[in-house]
């Protein structure tokens, strides 16, 4: 009886965990908008034939293997492309995963060992986020655990053949699920050389030869993958700090749930009854090359061959360094694991919650909001609203299918547009509002200068949203830049700015004085200032406008701008003249945006050491006219990156 309440008891723990698991992962799950990756791979389904699926879809637009995309393609024939409908079955394998990371704990190890690692699996943003991703993440993460969980009963429970079948069919299909979890499926297949009985070498090693005949179809697609470049390419290099700043992610960037941790860690150590065992200490071992080594081989790939390391890949390995760590408690007693346990859940769902904005940053997706944003001014300013954005026409026109309406957008995205013609397309067109995402910070004077009025801005993960107006509809604020200088060509207070005066030409039509650089100048009309004296904080974007007349066509010059620390050049920014083919003769508008966030490397540490510095560079040597300068200052975007670093504090 007593062994009955036992189990009873442990199952009522699993599923308050399961439970918290689900809500986390389902909260408003029906409003999840789909995410960049997500709207590449739905791109990739359009194919009417399995064969351009694969040529198209797989081997010449993307770089993971063949797995995922083979299912969505079905899937979505069968159900539907909704966002939920896509999700439905990442999500529902990311909360099985919670389960299957317990079983796996329970069957090396103990309940105790098990129930914590559930817990952290069930409540960690690195397992909730990419449950709620249709990429081959939380697939990946459900079919290694299971892999794992039908290899552990191999070893464990007399060696069954169905046991060696199961982990046959999850390792083939991690295999065809993401690279990373084919490399997870082939290090834990040789771990099994250390386990297996010399009886049952011959059947395990077969198991490893049918796993790699179920992988040769996909051969010529790896290869091929390979061949076209690589697996990787479009991110940057991995700091060397990258497992460190790995860890901060994991546990929330929060003291908070460190303290629960450890804290949490030091009372069952130091209450419980110790397990000893060779096999326990052969799996910890294990377990920790499980972790380390996909991390030490993605980060040696990106150094020395082209960047693929990022945090999702490591959800494969992630849930054997929870077992590793809690395998050292041993048999806890449930008077000190329950309050553990619930500590746990509660301080990791509310940091999740509050101190992550999990829901607030990642239900927030660019595609779809400026869709829904444009829709909405739409209705209040009939047939007299454009989209201009930088996605794959597709992504936007799903968003049009979802809400069944359509608007006139323009996308630059593989248009390699120039900024003179991006001019003249702005002239051409006749609505008189123009709502703009993920469009470089460069656009946004230019732009303002063919419509004005600034009415709206907002702002999220990797994205800025701006509503520009050519005359102010009614009932409409307007936003306004705050101008920080401006060259004193009219007066004496030179605030920063460094010009030789005797090149100051009287103007009587504009009754102001004008700048004349001259051929012999080769670098001109210099403002310079510390950096901490124009900004608080570097989530600004600093805008340079300046007028300009040439004389001639030929003349090259740009509007420079520079970030010094002590001396030395940090960023250095050019807005040439030739970019905005600029018409003899007449007065024209040259723009120079910096991006603050960017140019400072996302650190946000501003101290008397750096300096703004922004002058006329005359490449050619030509003479040509300045009628005045500019410097303002619009706000910047804390949230463009925060789903994977910390929040900056308000």
């Amino acid at each position: 009886m007593n062994r009955i309440f036992v189990h009873k008891s442990w199952d009522l723990l699993l599923l308050l965990i399961v439970i918290v698991a689900f809500l986390l992962r389902f909260w408003r799950f029906t409003d999840i908008p789909f995410t960049f990756d997500e709207l590449s791979a739905m791109s990739r389904t359009v194919y009417d034939n399995f064969r351009d699926l694969i040529k198209y879809g797989v081997i010449e637009k993307d770089t993971h293997p063949a797995g995922v995309q083979v299912f969505m393609y079905y899937w979505i024939r069968m159900f539907g492309e909704a966002e939920w409908v896509v999700k439905l079955p990442f999500m529902l394998m990311g909360l099985a995963s919670v389960w299957a990371a317990y079983a796996i704990a329970k069957l090396w190890f103990n309940a105790t060992t098990a129930i914590l690692t559930a817990a952290c699996i069930a409540t960690l943003q690195l397992f909730v986020l990419y449950s709620q991703i249709a990429r081959p993440y939380a697939s990946g993460l459900f079919l290694t655990l299971m892999m794992v969980y039908f290899w552990s009963r191999y070893f464990l429970k007399d060696y069954k053949l169905t046991d060696l079948v199961l982990f046959i069919l999850f390792a083939a299909l991690s295999s065809y699920n993401h690279h990373f979890s084919l490399l997870f499926a082939a290090i834990v297949g040789f771990s099994g050389l250390w386990f297996v009985s010399k009886d049952k070498r011959r059947a395990y090693v077969f198991a490893g030869i049918a796993i790699f005949i179920l992988y040769i179809p996909h051969l010529p697609v790896f290869f091929a993958q390979l061949q076209k470049g690589g697996i990787g390419g479009w991110l940057a290099k991995p700091s060397p700090w990258f497992l460190f700043q790995f860890f901060a992610w994991l546990f929330h960037y929060s003291v908070w749930v460190l303290l629960v941790l450890a804290g949490g860690f030091s009372l069952l150590y130091f209450t419980s009854r110790k397990e000893a065992g060779i096999i326990k200490k052969r799996i910890r071992l294990f377990m920790l090359s499980w972790f380390l080594l996909p991390v030490i081989i993605g980060y040696a790939y990106s150094v020395l061959f082209e960047p693929v390391i990022q945090y999702s890949l490591l959800i494969f390995s992630t849930p054997y360094l929870f077992m590793l760590l809690f395998s050292y408690v041993g048999n806890a007693r449930k008077r000190y694991l329950v309050p553990v346990v619930l500590l746990i859940l509660i301080v990791n769902s509310l940091t999740l919650i509050f101190t992550r904005e999990h829901y607030k940053v990642f239900y927030k997706q660019p595609f779809e909001h400026v869709v829904k944003d444009a829709l909405t001014l739409e209705r209040k300013n009939p047939q007299n609203v454009q989209i201009i954005n930088n996605y794959v026409p597709y992504y936007t026109e799903y968003y049009f299918r979802k809400y069944g309406r359509t608007l006139p957008f323009l996308t630059v995205r593989n248009k390699d547009i120039s900024t003179a013609r991006f001019k003249k397309i702005l002239t051409e067109i006749q609505e008189n509002i123009v709502i703009t995402s993920g469009l470089g910070s460069n656009y946004f004077q230019v732009i303002k200068e063919q419509f004005p009025h600034w009415t709206g801005y907002d702002r999220g993960f990797t994205f800025e949203e701006y509503v520009f107006a050519k005359t102010l509809p009614p009932d409409n604020s307007e936003l306004y830049r705050v101008l920080i200088s401006e060259t004193p060509f009219n007066n004496d207070n030179a605030n920063g700015w460094k010009f030789d005066r005797e090149k100051l030409v009287w103007d009587s039509a504009a009754q102001a004085y004008i700048y004349e650089v001259s051929p012999q100048q080769e670098y001109s009309l210099q403002f310079k200032n510390p950096l901490n004296q124009m900004i608080n904080n570097i989530y600004v974007f600093i805008d340079i406008e300046a007028e300009i007349k040439i004389v001639d066509s030929l003349t090259d010059a740009a509007l420079v701008a520079e970030i010094k620390k002590e001396g030395e050049t940090v960023r250095w920014l050019a807005g040439n003249f030739k970019d905005f083919n600029l018409k003899p003769g007449t007065w024209q508008k040259v723009f120079l945006t910096v991006d603050m966030q960017t140019a400072m490397n996302d650190k946000n540490k501003l101290d008397n050491s750096l300096a703004f510095k922004m002058f006329l560079w005359n490449k050619n040597k030509s003479r040509f006219l300045v009628k005045n300068i500019k410097i303002y200052i619009r706000p910047g975007n804390p949230y463009r990156y925060v789903l994977f670093t910390d929040i900056p504090k308000k």
